[in-house]
């Protein structure tokens, strides 16, 4: 096992370091080192080891700033996670704990006391990486349940309503051949939407630790026309596709070019409109209202719908759906997950206001394309 088992030492002092990853390569490791923090978190990232051994007090990136910066990466944030110190003092073992270190071990330490630590710490790794294991086969069978409801049922629409086309549109009427030209073109619409997440979702996913694809996402500006392009899918929306253009209010005013490419934009106000008209009933109403304050564009988007409990907004993840059980959803429970990714990368921010019974208001910050 340890043979395959990948360690990183981060030490600034030569001799540690060096007796530290010789005594460890003794023991049947894989065992890379650093000579500081910042040289750490690189090798962390592309070394991807199964525990760090970090010393605290190094220059150029002390222990406590490896640390956030290993469990702020997705790629290794889990990663367990040993200091090395000469420092005693209990309010500097609960800072590292509370950051989420996994143990200390106070210099000098014996080869028992290293070896004892790291063997436990990867046997703890070992069970939660079982448990998540469990989690995510499950979480992957929903998925998959997802997916296919989600892309069989207006594919079936679409071959539904063709066939009948084909085979019986003869005996039908002009309003009937409307109305299944109407039922055909709304189950494309929502299929195309489907998938254009599903790809979006994957695109985010290969660019969240990788700064120079964030840039890309954050590259370009919307244009001025997008409000009135804009307006005119949103109604297309609520009339093709809820049956409710009567319940749609849209304002812009004193609208501005911004810092998003205009495909963005268009993503993120047309995935929270939708939102908002599958969590209301028709004859409520959708409102969707821009306006500039000071260097940002401020747009709010209201429903008078069913409302939902969000406690942070570390709640809004991929394949996530609020009160599922309670109505049933159309959608892969990916859209706000995408909204909120990509208002992260173009420099944004948001927030949600949602009772219960009452209604939901998101409200967006976006930066203006002249303050950039």
């Amino acid at each position: 096992m340890q043979s395959k088992v990948k360690l990183l030492v981060i030490e600034d002092e030569q001799n540690i370091r060096q007796n530290v990853q010789e005594l460890l390569e003794a023991k049947g490791y894989h065992v890379r080192s650093a000579a500081n923090g910042k040289e750490g978190v690189s090798e962390a990232i592309d070394f991807k080891p199964h525990l760090i051994l970090c010393d605290i007090m190094m220059p150029k990136m002390d222990g406590y700033k490896v640390l956030e910066t290993v469990r702020k990466t997705t790629s290794i944030q889990n990663v367990p996670f040993i200091f090395l110190t000469a420092k005693v003092d209990k309010q500097d073992i609960r800072q590292g704990m509370e950051m989420g270190a996994d143990d200390y071990l106070t210099k000098p330490f014996t080869s028992k006391e290293l070896t004892g630590s790291i063997e436990a710490r990867l046997q703890r790794q070992e069970k939660l990486n079982a448990q998540y294991s469990k989690v995510k086969h499950e979480l992957d069978t929903a998925v998959f349940s997802t997916y296919f409801h989600e892309f069989n049922t207006p594919l079936h629409g679409i071959v539904g309503g063709l066939n009948l086309l084909i085979n019986s549109g003869k005996s039908f009427g002009e309003k009937q051949k409307h109305d299944l030209q109407v039922s055909i073109r709304k189950s494309a619409i929502r299929l195309n939407h489907s998938l254009s997440n599903l790809m979006l979702y994957e695109e985010i996913k290969r660019a969240e630790d990788r700064p120079e694809l964030i840039e890309l996402f954050a590259s370009g500006q919307s244009g001025d026309s997008w409000p009135l392009k804009i307006k005119d899918e949103l109604f297309t929306i609520a009339k093709e596709i809820y049956g409710r253009v009567d319940d749609l209010f849209v304002e812009f005013h004193n609208p501005v070019e911004l810092g998003i490419s205009y495909e963005n934009l268009h993503r993120l106000l047309i995935e929270l409109t939708d939102n908002a008209f599958k969590f209301s009933k028709h004859e409520t109403k959708v409102f969707v209202k821009g306006s500039r304050e000071k260097e940002s564009y401020i747009f709010e988007i209201t429903d008078e719908g069913t409302g939902f409990i969000l406690n942070s907004m570390d709640d809004i993840g991929a394949f996530k759906q609020f009160n599922r059980k309670k109505f049933e959803q159309q959608g892969l429970g990916i859209g706000l997950h995408l909204v909120k990714q990509l208002i992260r990368f173009n420099r944004g921010d948001f927030e949600i206001i949602s009772e219960e019974n009452i209604g939901t208001k998101i409200i967006v910050h976006l930066p203006l394309f002249e303050t950039i």
